[in-house]
C-alpha cells in the first residue's frame, strides 16, 4: 500500500508524545490567560512557574495515577522553592538545602520514572526559587502561594482533560502498540530478504522486537485500567488480538535459519513481501484507530498464499535429493502455514478496531495482573541504603555534582550563574553512564539552540509577545521529552530563559552567559559519572540468570498441550520482557568506556539464540492450538513431557555444564524419523527446541562467565 501524503501525516500526528505536548501546552495557556485576566503580569509570571513544575509530571498514565502525583509533586515543589527563596544569599543553609534536595531527588529514582519526574520537578523549583533577590519570610510566602495556585490551577485542567480524552488517550497508546507492530514486521520483512546479511537484520529485528514489547506493556497499563465499559472492552479485544497475531508472526521465525539457507530464494522473496503487506495494513489499522472509522475493508492475502502455495507444491512433487533440501521443504512448508495463521488473527485484529460491533473480551483473564504494579513502599528507599546499590551510587554522584557546582558559583559570583549551572548538572547526570553521555550532548546543543531563539523572541517581538514562546517551549520539551532529548533541551531552554527574562529582565543574561553555565554544568554531570560507577557490565549477569529463568517458565508453559491461559500469558510476557532488559543493557553497554567488544558480541549471540527459542516455542503453541484435533491427547502428553524435562533440565545447569556446548551441535534432521511415527510433525519440533534450548543455555553461560 502506497504511503500517501495523507497517511504519512496521519501516521505522524496520532502519537502519543505529540498529543501529550499539545495537551501540556493548552494548560499552559489556560493558566496564563486566566491569571493576567485575573491579576496582571507579574502574577501571571509566578504562577507560571509553579505550572511549569507540575507540568513535569504531566506524563500519559491510567487517570487513577494522577491526583497523586500531582498532589505530591505541588506540595513538594512549593516547599522547596519556599525555601530556596528564604535560603538565598546564606551560602551555608543553601548548600544544605541542595544538597539534601540533590540527594532525594535521587533517592526516590528508585520508585520509577514517575518519581524521577517529581526529582527533576524538585529541582526546577529550586533554581527558580533562588533565581532572584533574597526574600523576607513575608514576601516569600506570598510568592509561593502564588507559586502553588499556578501548580494547583494546571493539575485541575489536566486532570478535566485526562478525564474528558481518556478514550482517546487509550486509543492512542493502542495506536502506538500497532505502530511498533508494523515496525517490528518492517524489519521482519528484511530478516527474509534473501539479498540482506542474515545477521544485522536479525539484531534490528531484536531491537524492533524490544521496542515493541515495551510499547505493548505501556498499552496494557492503560487499556486495562478502569472499569471495562462496551468500549474500553473493545479496546481490550484489540489488545489481546495484537498479541495474538504477534505471537503467530513470531512463531514463523523458528526455521529462519533453514530457509535463509535453502536454494529457493524466490519463495523467501515471496515471504518477504507478504509480511511487508501486512505491516502495511497494519498502519492503515493506526489510521483508522485514529478517525474511529469503521468501514475499512480487512485484509485480504488469499492470492499470494495461495500462490506460495502452489509454488511449494510445485518444489516437493519430486523426491529431494538430500536430507537438507527436506528439511527446507518442510520448513517453507511449516512457515506458510504460520503466516496463514497470523493473517487470520489480523482479520480478527481488524474486526476489534473496525468491526460494527463490540467484542467481549475473555471473561477467564485476570488483566489487572498484566499491569505494571506502582509501590509507594518505604522498603524500596531502605533497600538501596548500601554502596552495592546503584540508586545510592547515583544519589551519592548527584548530590557531589551538584555541590560542587554551588561551590563554582560561589567562587566565582560574577562569572556563573549557579541556577543554570544546578539545572544542567541535575537533568543531565543520570544513573547509568550511557543515559548520562546521550543527555550530555543533546543538553549542549539543545541549549545552545534554546539562547538564539530565546534571545531573537526578546529581541523581535514586542511587549508580552515572548511569553507565547514559553507555552511553545513548554509543549515541545513535553512532546519529545521520551523521544528525542535534544529537541526537548530545546524546549525547555526556550521556555525557562523567557520566563527568567520576565521575571528578571535586568538582571539576567541570555546567551554567552547560559552557554558558558551549561557547559560547566555539563562537564560536571560527565566527571562525576565515572564516581562511584555503575558499569552496565555489571548488571549483564543478573539480566541473563533472569533471562533463562524466564525461559524455564516460559518453556514449561509451552510444552505443556493445555496450560492454563492466564500462566501461558503472563510467562510469555515475562519472557520477552526479560529479552527487551537485556537488550536494552546491551545498547547500553556499547557507550561505556572500555566497553569490551568481544564480550557485547557474546550478548548479541545471546540474544540471537533466544529469540529463535521463543519463535520456537511459539511455534508450539501455535500448532497445539491450530491442530489440536489431529492429536490424540495421551501420546501429544507424552512427547510434550519429555521434551519439557529435557528442556527445563538444560537451562537448570549449572554454568559449568552448560558452558560445554560443543561448536557445532549435531542437527537432528526431520527425515531421521520415520513416516509412521506418532505425531511426527510435534516430535520433530521438539527435537528442534531441545537442541535451541542447548543452544541458549550454553551461550548464557558462557556469557555470564566472560563477565
Amino acid at each position: 500500500m502506497p504511503a500517501t501524503l495523507p497517511r504519512r501525516l496521519g501516521l505522524a500526528l496520532f502519537r502519543l508524545h505529540i498529543e501529550n505536548g499539545l495537551a501540556v501546552a493548552l494548560g499552559m495557556l489556560t493558566v496564563g490567560a486566566g491569571f493576567y485576566l485575573t491579576a496582571g503580569l507579574s502574577v501571571t509570571v509566578l504562577a507560571y512557574t509553579g505550572a511549569l513544575c507540575a507540568s513535569i509530571v504531566d506524563q500519559p498514565s491510567r487517570f487513577s495515577l494522577k491526583p497523586p502525583i500531582f498532589a505530591g509533586t505541588i506540595v513538594t515543589t512549593s516547599l522547596i522553592s519556599f525555601l530556596a527563596a528564604l535560603t538565598g544569599g546564606h551560602a551555608v543553609p543553601l548548600g544544605i538545602l541542595i544538597a539534601a534536595l540533590s540527594f532525594a531527588a535521587a533517592l526516590i529514582s528508585a520508585y520509577g520514572r514517575r518519581a524521577l519526574g517529581i526529582g527533576v520537578a524538585g529541582i526546577l523549583a529550586l533554581v527558580i526559587g533562588l533565581t532572584g533577590e533574597r526574600e523576607t519570610t513575608a514576601n516569600a510566602l506570598a510568592h509561593t502561594i502564588v507559586f502553588a495556585e499556578g501548580g494547583v490551577a494546571y493539575a485541575l485542567f489536566a486532570l478535566l482533560m485526562a478525564a474528558l480524552l481518556d478514550d482517546r488517550n487509550r486509543r492512542i497508546v493502542l495506536g502506538e502498540a500497532l505502530r511498533a507492530f508494523a515496525n517490528y514486521l518492517e524489519a521482519k520483512a528484511a530478516a527474509f530478504d534473501p539479498e540482506e546479511t542474515h545477521k544485522p537484520t536479525l539484531r534490528a529485528l531484536i531491537e524492533a522486537h524490544g521496542v515493541l514489547t515495551e510499547s505493548l506493556q505501556v498499552a496494557r497499563d492503560m487499556v486495562y485500567a478502569g472499569q471495562m465499559t462496551p468500549q474500553r472492552q473493545r479496546h481490550v479485544e484489540a489488545l489481546t488480538a495484537l498479541v495474538d497475531c504477534f505471537e503467530q508472526i513470531l512463531s514463523s521465525d523458528a526455521d529462519l535459519e533453514i530457509l535463509r539457507r535453502s536454494t529457493h530464494r524466490h519463495l523467501l522473496r515471496r515471504m518477504r513481501a507478504l509480511i511487508a503487506d501486512i505491516g502495511s495494513n497494519v498502519e492503515a489499522l493506526v489510521i483508522a484507530l485514529a478517525l474511529s472509522r469503521k468501514d475499512t475493508q480487512p485484509p485480504e492475502h488469499r492470492g499470494p498464499l495461495d500462490a506460495m502455495a502452489d509454488e511449494i507444491a510445485r518444489i516437493s512433487a519430486n523426491p529431494p535429493p538430500d536430507p537438507e533440501e527436506e528439511i527446507a521443504r518442510a520448513a517453507f512448508q511449516s512457515t506458510h502455514t504460520k503466516l496463514t495463521r497470523a493473517i487470520a488473527q489480523l482479520r480478527r485484529l481488524h474486526i476489534a478496531i473496525c468491526g460494527p460491533n463490540a467484542h467481549t473480551a475473555p471473561s477467564d483473564l485476570n488483566f489487572v495482573a498484566f499491569m505494571q504494579q506502582e509501590t509507594t513502599s518505604p522498603r524500596v528507599l531502605l533497600a538501596q541504603f548500601h554502596l552495592r546499590s546503584p540508586t545510592m551510587r547515583y544519589a551519592i554522584r548527584l548530590t557531589l555534582a551538584m555541590t560542587t557546582g554551588y561551590a563554582i558559583t560561589l567562587l566565582f559570583p560574577n562569572y556563573v550563574h549557579g541556577g543554570w549551572i544546578l539545572l544542567t548538572t541535575g537533568l543531565i547526570m543520570r544513573a547509568n553512564y550511557s543515559i548520562t553521555r546521550q543527555r550530555r550532548n543533546d543538553r549542549l546543543i539543545g541549549t545552545l539552540l534554546g539562547c538564539i531563539v530565546a534571545a531573537a523572541l526578546i529581541h523581535f517581538l514586542p511587549g508580552l509577545w515572548p511569553l507565547i514562546g514559553v507555552i511553545f517551549g513548554v509543549g515541545l520539551s513535553h512532546a519529545f521529552a521520551t523521544v528525542n532529548y535534544k529537541v526537548t533541551a530545546l524546549g525547555a531552554s526556550i521556555s525557562a530563559l523567557l520566563l527568567l527574562h520576565f521575571m528578571y529582565p535586568s538582571v539576567h543574561p541570555l546567551f554567552f552567559e547560559r552557554i558558558v553555565d551549561t557547559l560547566i554544568g555539563a562537564a560536571l554531570a560527565s566527571a562525576f559519572s565515572f564516581l562511584l560507577p555503575s558499569w552496565e557490565r555489571r548488571n549483564i549477569p543478573q539480566l541473563v540468570n533472569a533471562l533463562i529463568d524466564k525461559d524455564r517458565v516460559f518453556a514449561a508453559q509451552a510444552l505443556t498441550r493445555a496450560p492454563a491461559e492466564q500462566d501461558y500469558r503472563m510467562s510469555r510476557r515475562n519472557a520477552l520482557d526479560a529479552v527487551s532488559a537485556l537488550s536494552a543493557a546491551a545498547r547500553r553497554l556499547l557507550d561505556e568506556p572500555r566497553a569490551d567488544k568481544r564480550m557485547l558480541a557474546a550478548v548479541n549471540e545471546l540474544l540471537n539464540a533466544n529469540y529463535l527459542f521463543a519463535s520456537d516455542l511459539a511455534s508450539v503453541r501455535t500448532a497445539l492450538l491450530a491442530r489440536a484435533g489431529e492429536f490424540d491427547p495421551a501420546e501429544a502428553d507424552g512427547v510434550l513431557s519429555t521434551a519439557r524435562e529435557i528442556v527445563l533440565n538444560t537451562l537448570s545447569e549449572d554454568g559449568g555444564a552448560r558452558a560445554r556446548r560443543p561448536d557445532h551441535l549435531r542437527r537432528r534432521g526431520w527425515s531421521d524419523l520415520p513416516d509412521t511415527a506418532a505425531l511426527p510433525f510435534l516430535r520433530r519440533r521438539l527435537l528442534h527446541i531441545e537442541r535451541t534450548a542447548r543452544n541458549v543455555s550454553a551461550l548464557a553461560a558462557r556469557t555470564v562467565q566472560d563477565f
